[in-house]
């Protein structure tokens, strides 16, 4: 099957590329290159022929950052700086999502990670490379860990750990109370933060992406950690964006808003890994594919005028077009964009190598003159004031481009000890660790 680029426009080549056959998943040749205002990945493989995905929706928030269009020479990942070290703890879980990107399995028992295996691979990591910005623990569902709150207090002391994140589905967190109490005695402030799988207020969604609608025990996980000692342990709403609860978008910030724990919100477009690709074949054949553009832009549409395309910047730790962040400000006043005082690209400069932006980080932005480091200073610089707006855009084999791995600053930590790129990671591609035997 044949995927024709659009003839509004006369396509215009941004860079050359190296992808993936999104069949056989074969190194392909292949091209980037804008059309109507549009970019699309078009690549070729000798077996299944030409194959075309939309990858930016708007050509504003795609960016070419090879001058030749390819990186000459792939840095090994301890040379790379690593922004995110994500570990799974363990492979099981307690629900099974149709979505899963790492195919977990659910079981009345738990398959984990010893804790002191878990302790040697993050050593190794940072004995080779240096400090860890942030450190993810993920699975499976790492909260199922008979060891979770040992691991918590060695990752928060680790002199070598800047800030822990937990990827949870918030179960345990919802309906626990003594797993809500032990969790809260662990928790240390300014050190631990938990990344709340949330799929949109509403119920379009919920049981294509969990098999189930879990909206009532997510709000509930919120406001049992907001109940935790010093204004509550801080959460990010994760959400899975698909064409379902795209509309949801801005209805999700704006719950978000609500929960003076909630820092924010990253929106993650579903990406064909794990379990997908079996279920859905052809991926070329999807009726449609989300990208950055679409979600900044449906969100900017829902929020009436109160977000702005100047509110997101493209992060500068990574390839630009690995996560795209912008901010919104709590104020006595209300919630305003901090695009209204102070240029965001202007932050690349000294963020660069960082994903961990913080309230000291943005009052760095201008000088004691500035409207953004007075607001800042009056607002007591306390990370409740601000709430991030992140959209991540994982690759699969559709949107393949080997560029964005020869850059990547999210990484895995194998269960060898060594580092690779979460996108390549969850592959499966041939030759990877997750690759089908």
């Amino acid at each position: 099957m044949r995927s024709p680029l659009p003839t509004l426009s006369p396509p215009r080549v941004l860079k050359q590329a190296r992808s993936r056959c999104p069949i056989c998943h074969a190194p392909s040749d292949g091209a980037v290159i804008e059309s109507d205002g549009k970019v699309y990945l078009k690549r070729t493989c000798p077996t299944h022929g030409e194959r075309t995905v939309c990858i930016a929706s708007d050509v504003r928030f795609y960016n070419v950052s090879c001058g030749s269009g390819c990186c000459a020479e792939a840095q090994p990942f301890d040379v790379l700086s690593t922004c995110v070290a994500l570990i799974e703890i363990v492979s099981s879980c307690n629900i099974a999502c149709p979505t899963c990107f790492s195919d977990s399995p659910r079981s009345s028992g738990v398959d984990f990670v010893p804790f002191d295996e878990i302790k040697a691979r993050v050593d190794g990591v940072v004995a080779r490379k240096g400090k860890i910005d942030i450190l993810q623990l993920s699975g499976g569902e790492p909260t199922l860990h008979p060891d979770l709150f040992e691991i918590l207090e060695w990752a928060q002391s680790h002199t070598g750990i800047g800030y822990v994140l937990v990827n949870t589905n918030g179960l345990r967190l919802a309906a626990e109370v003594d797993f809500a109490r032990a969790l809260e005695r662990s928790w240390r402030p300014g050190k631990l933060q938990l990344y709340l799988q949330f799929d949109g207020p509403r119920a379009e969604g919920q049981r294509e992406l969990r098999g189930a609608d879990l909206r009532a025990a997510r709000e509930r996980a919120v406001t049992a950690a907001g109940a935790f000692r010093e204004g509550g342990l801080p959460i990010t709403l994760a959400m899975t964006v698909t064409p379902e609860n795209l509309s949801q978008a801005w209805e999700t910030i704006e719950l978000g808003l609500r929960f003076p724990n909630v820092r924010g919100v990253s929106f993650q477009p579903m990406f064909f890994s794990g379990r997908l690709p079996e279920a859905f074949g052809d991926l070329c054949a999807l009726p449609r594919r989300l990208n950055t553009a679409d979600v900044i832009l449906a969100a900017i549409e829902q929020s009436r005028g109160r977000l702005r395309v100047e509110d997101f910047t493209p992060l500068p730790c990574g390839d630009p077009n690995c996560a795209w962040i912008g901010y919104l400000l709590r104020s006595d006043e209300g919630v305003r964009s901090i695009s209204e005082l102070v240029d965001l690209r202007s932050l690349q400069g000294f963020l660069r190598d960082r994903v961990n932006y913080n309230l000291a980080d943005l009052d760095r932005c201008g000088c004691e003159s500035e409207p953004l480091g007075k607001l800042l200073r009056s607002l007591e610089i306390d990370a409740s004031h601000t709430f991030r707006l992140f959209v991540k855009p994982f690759m699969d084999a559709l949107t393949w481009d080997e560029d964005r791995i020869d850059r990547c600053c999210t990484h895995v930590i194998r269960p060898d000890g060594k580092l690779d790129s979460f996108c390549r990671y969850y592959s499966g591609f041939p030759g990877t660790w997750n690759a089908p035997h």
